[in-house]
C-alpha cells in the first residue's frame, strides 16, 4: 500500500504530513464505511475547507478589504459545513449505537428463545411421560372397575362358605353311598359266584350215570302204554348213544342249561328252604328227562325235517304223551327235593 503524503504551505514555513500505515482491518473498515455511509457531507466539508485554505493563505503583500471579507465568509461557510457534518456524525453514531443495542437485544432474544426451546422440549418430554402414566392409570382404573363389577356380582363370603360346606357334605354322603354300594355289590358278587359254583357242582353230579340209568330202564311184560313208551324211549336212547347222537344232544342240553342258568341267576336265587340234592334219588329221574328230549325223534336212525330246524343248544318241544310221563315223575320226587330244571321254588326273592 502506498503511503500518502501531503504538504501544507504555511506562510514562512512548509510542513510535510505523512499518514501512518493502516492495517488490513482498518482498510476493510474504511471500505465498508465508504460503501455503507453517505460521503456527500464529507465531500462538502472538504470542498469548503479547500476554499477557505485557498482564500486565507493566498500569497499577497497587502490583502485588500474585499479579500478579508471573502476569507471571513469562507471561514464561516466552512464552520457551518463542519457543524452540519459533525451533527451528521452524531446522528450516525446514535444510529450505530441503536443498531448495536438492537444486535444485543437480538442476541439476548435468541438466547432466550434457545433456552425456552430447551425448556419447552424438556416440558414436552415430561408431559409425554405424564400422559403415558395417565393412560396406564386410566387403563388400570377401567380394569379395576370391571373386576369390581364382577366381584359385586359374586355372592358374599358367608354364602360361598355355606355352599362349599354343603357341597363337601354332599360329597361325603356320595362317597359313603358309593362305598356302601360297592360293599353290597361285592357281597352279592361273592354270593352269586358261590351259587354258580354250587349249581355247577350239582349239575355235574348226575351226568356220568346217565347212560347206566338209560340202560336200566328196560320194559317188563304186562306193562301199559306208558311203559311201552318208556321202552321205546330207552331203545332210541341206546341207539342214539351208539351212533353218537346222544352225546351231541347232551352237549347241546348242557350249553342250553348253562345259558339259562347264567341269565336268570343274575336276578334269581335258590330257595333257601329246599333240601340238598342227592344223586341216588335223581338217577331215576335223569334218564326220564333225557328220554323226554329224545322222544322228539319218531324213528330210531333217521331225523325228521323238524329236527333240522332245531339249532344247536335248543331243546325240541315235547309231544303230548310226554305230559303223561311228567306227572308220574313229579310224584316220584319227594317233598322238598330239588330237580335239575328250574322251578317256581328256585325263584329267589328280589333284593
Amino acid at each position: 500500500m502506498q503511503e500518502s503524503s501531503s504538504s501544507i504551505s504555511i506562510p514562512g514555513q512548509e510542513v510535510a504530513y505523512i499518514a501512518p500505515p493502516m492495517t488490513v482491518q482498518e482498510e476493510d473498515a474504511i471500505i465498508h464505511s465508504r460503501i455503507t455511509n453517505d460521503e456527500k457531507g464529507l465531500r462538502r466539508v472538504t470542498k469548503k475547507f479547500h476554499n477557505y485554505m485557498t482564500v486565507a493563505y493566498t500569497p499577497a503583500s497587502t490583502p485588500p478589504s474585499s479579500a478579508i471579507s471573502s476569507v471571513d465568509d469562507a471561514r464561516e461557510a466552512f464552520l457551518v459545513e463542519l457543524a452540519s457534518f459533525q451533527l451528521l456524525l452524531k446522528k450516525s453514531l446514535m444510529v450505530c449505537e441503536a443498531e448495536a443495542r438492537q444486535v444485543e437485544e437480538y442476541q439476548m432474544e435468541k438466547e432466550r428463545i434457545a433456552d425456552q426451546h430447551v425448556n419447552l422440549k424438556s416440558q414436552i418430554e415430561q408431559l409425554k411421560l405424564s400422559l403415558e402414566h395417565a393412560q396406564i392409570q386410566r387403563r388400570r382404573k377401567i380394569e379395576y372397575d370391571a373386576i369390581a363389577e364382577k366381584i359385586n356380582t359374586l355372592p358374599s363370603r358367608e354364602e360361598l362358605n355355606a355352599s362349599i360346606s354343603s357341597l363337601e357334605n354332599d360329597m361325603a354322603a356320595i362317597r359313603a353311598e358309593h362305598e356302601n354300594q360297592s360293599r353290597i355289590i361285592y357281597t352279592q358278587k361273592n354270593a352269586l359266584d358261590s351259587m354258580i359254583s354250587e349249581l355247577n357242582s350239582l349239575r355235574l353230579m348226575g351226568k356220568p350215570e346217565v347212560a347206566e340209568d338209560s340202560r336200566a330202564a328196560s320194559p317188563t311184560p304186562g306193562t301199559n302204554v306208558e311203559e311201552d313208551i318208556e321202552m321205546g324211549d330207552s331203545v332210541s336212547v341206546r341207539t342214539r348213544e351208539e351212533s353218537g347222537e346222544l352225546k351231541e344232544d347232551k352237549e347241546a342240553g348242557e350249553n342250553e342249561r348253562e345259558s339259562e342258568d347264567e341269565i336268570p341267576l343274575a336276578r334269581k336265587l335258590l330257595n333257601p328252604g329246599a333240601r340238598s340234592f342227592t344223586p341216588s334219588k335223581s338217577r331215576t329221574s335223569t334218564p326220564v328227562i333225557r328220554s323226554s328230549t329224545a322222544r322228539s325223534t319218531p324213528t330210531l336212525s333217521s331225523k325228521t325235517p323238524e329236527d333240522d330246524d332245531i339249532e344247536m343248544g335248543e331243546v325240541a318241544e315235547d309231544p303230548k304223551d310226554v305230559k303223561v310221563k311228567k306227572k308220574p315223575r313229579e310224584e316220584e320226587l319227594e317233598e322238598g327235593e330239588a330237580s335239575d330244571e328250574s322251578s317256581e321254588l328256585s325263584d329267589p326273592p328280589d333284593d
